[in-house]
């Protein structure tokens, strides 16, 4: 009995594919859903242990009493990430996954990444940012994000020379790319360029994440810059890359009120299904009827009406299946693909879904401006 009304005071509880209900902004549950998710896939349970070389000396006490530490740590992880994702209490979840997750990085000098550091602070911060304002902590986590990489390349020689990069392309991944362009270059130059030009974007977006005005511009920068260079290098720094996709969720502007979406009787009856099904939230409603020959889907969002592709591409936004799809396409290709294959057909998909949400496919800036909608 109890239970029950647990359940009918949050519609979503329960319920792992819905994001509405929730104190939590969906985008923001989403983002922490697939982190969790994220760590699990990188078996980060296992390196949840005692203490081995801490930051903090004081946790070498904890030795004295053998797997207990480990215990705790995998226990807490394990049951906050299968209940975030059951939508309970899910600030609360969240701020137990960082902890935990801090906690593992400060009792192991090993264990630290920079990578896995990030995801701590996301779900810590996550947690501590209200349902009803932007997500001003995690924009500015983004920012230092960028500040920290630009200070760390423009603080070393080796990148003012070209060194770093130069050795890095050539010799430890052999690029195929900066190889057959170096004769076109006098010596070092190439690795100059693209040294300084990384460092460039990189305060570039930095600045730009801190201007709510500038957050389209460095959506879009974040998401060439790192496609591009994905493309170039078939390299993903540990998950670092999959951090940054994440954290761009912080983008969405998700709609408060409802989405109606209308689409003609009997007609694209596939689009309507796989959009149904990408989308369990009770926040969308649909209607069947007949409408103008030239349209067959239409969606209302925030006193807004778009049309057939436009519509279809508004609705995969606000569809947190899309992102939960996404995300098991990327684990089916690593699973079924080799390195090389498996970093192809990545970046294929990558550019398709680019190309698919493009503004210069799209002749308004739709999707991350919040005026527009």
């Amino acid at each position: 009995m109890e239970i029950r009304k647990i359940i009918s005071k949050e519609s979503s509880l329960w319920l792992p594919w819905r994001t509405d209900g929730t104190n939590m902004q969906p985008n923001i549950l989403i983002l922490c859903k697939l982190a969790f998710l994220l760590l699990v896939i990188n078996q980060f349970y296992f390196y949840l242990e005692d203490p081995f070389l801490p930051f903090l000396n004081i946790l070498d006490a904890f030795n004295e009493i053998p797997d207990v530490i480990k215990i705790i740590q995998r226990v807490l992880f394990v049951l906050a990430g299968i209940l975030l994702w059951l939508n309970y209490r899910v600030r609360l979840m969240a701020l137990i996954l960082g902890l935990v997750v801090l906690f593992a990085l400060l009792a192991s000098k090993p264990l630290f990444r920079n990578h896995i550091f990030i995801l701590a602070c996301i779900f810590i911060l996550a947690a501590l940012s209200a349902k009803n304002n932007k997500p001003w902590l995690l924009f500015w986590q983004f920012s230092l994000v960028y500040f920290g990489a630009f200070l760390n390349k423009i603080l070393q020689i080796d990148w003012w020379n070209g060194q770093f990069m130069h050795n890095w392309l050539l010799n430890a991944r052999e690029n195929i790319v900066y190889i057959s362009l170096l004769p076109w270059f006098p010596e070092m130059l190439l690795a100059k360029i693209i040294s300084w030009m990384s460092m460039a974007i990189e305060l570039v977006i930095a600045l730009l994440l801190l201007n709510r005005r500038k957050h389209f511009m460095a959506f879009w920068l974040i998401l060439l810059f790192h496609g591009i260079l994905y493309t170039m290098v078939l390299f993903r720094f540990g998950h670092f890359m999959e951090d940054i996709l994440l954290l761009l969720l912080i983008f969405i502007n998700w709609p408060k009120g409802s989405i109606k979406v209308k689409h003609k009787t009997n007609k694209s009856l596939g689009i309507i299904g796989l959009l149904k099904s990408l989308n369990l939230n009770k926040q969308v409603v649909y209607k069947s009827l007949e409408m103008k020959d030239d349209i067959w889907l239409e969606a209302t969002i925030k006193n807004r009406t778009v049309t057939n592709w436009t519509a279809f591409r508004y609705l995969l936004l606000y569809s947190p299946g899309f992102y939960f799809m996404l995300f098991g396409l990327d684990i089916v290709v690593r699973l079924l693909t080799n390195n090389t294959i498996m970093h192809i057909t990545t970046v294929v998909i990558m550019w398709i879904f680019l190309l698919l949400f493009s503004p210069f496919l799209i002749k308004k800036r739709w999707h991350l401006n919040e005026k527009t909608l």
